[in-house]
């Protein structure tokens, strides 16, 4: 289990990143909010030689890392992946993990070449003068190399990768853990409401208590956490049900009054379900 300040990282995300590697020669890295490296580690899966005998050899550490926190700041700012070539030729992109609303890290995805870098490493001639051998020019070469299309397929293919990731609650607020059972609750059975009281015993906490965590880790309230989570089950069985009655939709997310339902519907929708449903149906006509 792996830890970024406030939230907590399953272990089947390093499994994927490992599967990432390996399967496109891409070192996939995840940062802490404050840009603390969590993995990989050095040992298990150290640099790419050519970065590595920049980093080290050369003393340019310090200016690859500062590299990457402006690149962080840039990928923060706007909220989504961003890809640039490096000082040193090396093709790299970096993303925020958004968690609830809340930035849990950041995952960076590098070392790696596109076919419009430089034929040699920039640092090459610098390489010879200092060092007097081609060790630095061999190991760019043998960096991976990819087209300007396969690139933006591996990075399609990582941004599908995080949707799932935090999508699946691979990565969760530490919080999480303890209200668990609650959000599976609601998750589980949205046709019988669950009172605060009943959810502070199922958890052995206070209300008070329930409420805060609710609204730490889900960004929602406890009653609009239920709500929500009631009307998007029923805009989706509109979308996926187009035969079954709007009123047993309604009932089957709990509420047993079709009118009351419409109205809350349509205050989070801003259509009926009946306007939603046919305007689903016109969409994919």
């Amino acid at each position: 289990m792996l830890e970024s300040m406030h939230h907590t990282i399953s272990q089947k995300v390093s499994e994927i990143f490992d599967l990432y590697t390996e399967l496109h020669h891409i070192r996939v890295s995840l940062f802490s909010p404050n840009g603390k490296l969590i993995y990989p580690d050095a040992v298990n899966r150290p640099n790419c030689d050519h970065c590595r005998l920049l980093r080290e050899d050369l003393g340019l550490d310090s200016k690859c890392r500062e590299l990457d926190r402006e690149m962080m700041r840039v990928a923060l700012e706007r909220k989504d992946m961003i890809t640039y070539t490096c000082h040193a030729g090396m093709r790299e992109a970096t993303a925020p993990i958004i968690v609830n609303e809340k930035l849990a890290g950041y995952v960076m995805l590098g070392q790696f070449r596109g076919e419009t870098a430089p034929e040699e490493s920039p640092y090459t001639n610098r390489w010879r003068e200092e060092r007097g051998d081609d060790a630095l020019r061999k190991a760019y070469e043998e960096t991976a190399i990819f087209p300007e299309h396969k690139i933006e397929t591996l990075l399609s293919m990582f941004r599908h990768l995080l949707e799932f990731i935090v999508g699946g609650r691979l990565i969760h607020h530490k919080d999480y853990d303890l209200i668990q059972p609650v959000i599976e609750a609601v998750q589980d059975h949205p046709e019988q409401e669950l009172t605060l009281a009943a959810a502070a015993r199922l958890v052995g906490r206070s209300p008070s208590t329930v409420t805060r965590l609710f609204k730490k880790v889900t960004g929602r309230g406890f009653k609009q956490y239920q709500v929500n989570h009631r009307l998007e089950l029923a805009a989706d069985q509109l979308r996926s049900m187009p035969n079954r009655p709007i009123a047993e939709i309604a009932r089957a997310v709990g509420y047993d009054d079709a009118l009351y339902f419409s109205r809350v519907f349509r205050g989070r929708f801003s259509r009926s379900p009946s306007e939603y449903r046919a305007a689903e149906e016109l969409g994919s006509a």
